[in-house]
């Protein structure tokens, strides 16, 4: 790619449109690819649903079966030329939003405080308003930069 020579603002004008020009380019491929990537997903819901219906029968009718004959069944898995099907222990915990500081505050009264998640976090754009001094202090650092930007005008690109 050849490098343009600014000399003047004339060419960082020129140069910003070559780049609004390039950004619109991008901006087209990325909404065709978009809308190509849009089409495939339905056409692949609209072919696989059948089949995702197909197999949720399946699955039904292979655990009805397996629950009528689970005495047959040695151990928790029979194994079959094409798969297996058997059965798991499964336990969850329900947590009832409703009760959850009332459970925490037993949690902690039952020394079962390993039982809870505690999540500790540095908000940076509060910490941010503070001082330098009151930053350093905490053991932060402030950086302050002149960051460069440029931005093309599309919509007069556009035209």
């Amino acid at each position: 790619m050849k490098n343009m020579e600014l000399k003047n603002w004339d060419d960082v004008n020129r140069a910003l449109k070559l780049k609004g020009e390039c950004e619109l380019s991008i901006d087209t491929l990325e909404a065709d690819m978009n809308l190509k990537i849009n089409d495939i997903k339905q056409e692949t819901e609209r072919l696989s649903k059948p089949l995702k219906e197909k197999i949720k029968q399946l699955e039904y009718e292979i655990k009805d079966f397996t629950e009528e004959n689970k005495s047959e069944i040695d151990g928790r898995t029979k194994v079959l030329m094409f798969g297996k099907v058997g059965f798991r222990l499964s336990s969850s915990v329900s947590v009832p939003t409703k009760k959850l500081s009332k459970i925490i505050e037993n949690l902690r009264k039952f020394g079962m405080e390993n039982c809870i998640k505690v999540t500790e976090t540095v908000n940076k754009d509060i910490l941010g308003t503070y001082s330098n001094a009151d930053i350093a202090k905490v053991g932060a650092v402030k950086k302050v930069e002149d960051k460069f930007w440029c931005e093309a005008d599309k919509e007069k690109i556009r035209g």
